[in-house]
């Protein structure tokens, strides 16, 4: 049974179609990696599912409840549960400099519970708290919750970076190229803490260009190209069987990739 269905999803700016009706189904549980050449449409379509563009079209289904809907006339609504439904890890970290690392990882908790409640009781914070520290310690980053984001090496914020999107509980977290911003000796880091997430009730959404990587964490893997999900499969049949030319000639290196 699928967790999430995205049906008919398409995006445009202006006169110009981006995605151009992108459908694929997830079950509980599975890692999906999405990959293909820049300016393909695969950050807009996680940017999409994140809410943080609003779609023209399409259907977004997690479970059996749909949280968005566009016939590409009226502007949707989105609602907050909808957004809290997914966790999305940036390219460049996006850590509050000003903040702490506790801090960063407190404060959309803090926040949420101060809209349901009106104020913050301790046991709430101390709960808060607790949650974040186990977090830290997840990725590997006890001894820094007190230090900021400019004490810390690239792999270590974009680890703080994934305790963050954690926080909130989101049913499906979505990584955005989570090493293009690394050097090379540092991507390794952040791709082990990665994959220690994938477990039988984290469901995840993967762009990359990390090719052996993808293949090694996926369950189902996308190629998109022109807006358009070329081919999907799983990592074996994507990377060892591509059907597709277009496949073909990505996988060769036959083009233009970050």
């Amino acid at each position: 049974m699928s967790f999430l269905e995205v049906k008919n999803l398409r995006k445009r700016f202006g006169d110009i179609e981006v995605l151009k009706g992108i459908d694929f189904s997830l079950k509980k549980g599975e890692v999906l990696s999405i990959i293909g050449s820049s300016g393909g449409g695969k950050t807009t379509l996680l940017r999409c599912l994140n809410f943080l563009e609003t779609a023209n079209e399409g259907e977004i289904i997690i479970g059996d409840k749909t949280v968005f809907c566009a016939n590409g006339t009226e502007k949707p609504t989105v609602s907050l549960e909808a957004q809290l439904s997914f966790g999305l890890v940036f390219q460049q970290f996006n850590l509050f400099p000003q903040y702490s690392v506790i801090d960063n990882l407190m404060l959309a908790p803090k926040l949420r519970a101060k809209s349901q409640k009106g104020k913050i009781d301790q046991k709430t914070l101390d709960a808060i708290r607790e949650q974040a520290e186990q977090l830290l310690a997840t990725v590997g980053l006890t001894e820094k919750a007190n230090a900021y984001p400019c004490q810390l090496s690239g792999g270590q914020q974009q680890r703080v970076a994934i305790a963050r999107a954690l926080m909130l509980s989101p049913d499906i977290l979505c990584f955005d190229e989570p090493t293009s911003a690394l050097d090379p000796e540092l991507t390794g880091e952040v791709l082990r803490v990665i994959k220690s997430l994938k477990d039988s009730e984290r469901t995840m959404i993967i762009v990359t260009h990390e090719m052996e990587f993808a293949r090694n964490v996926s369950d189902r893997v996308i190629f998109i190209a022109d807006g358009l999900i070329e081919e999907e499969g799983t990592p074996e049949e994507i990377f060892l069987h591509p059907k597709k030319e277009k496949t073909k000639l990505f996988l060769s290196g036959g083009h233009s990739e970050i």
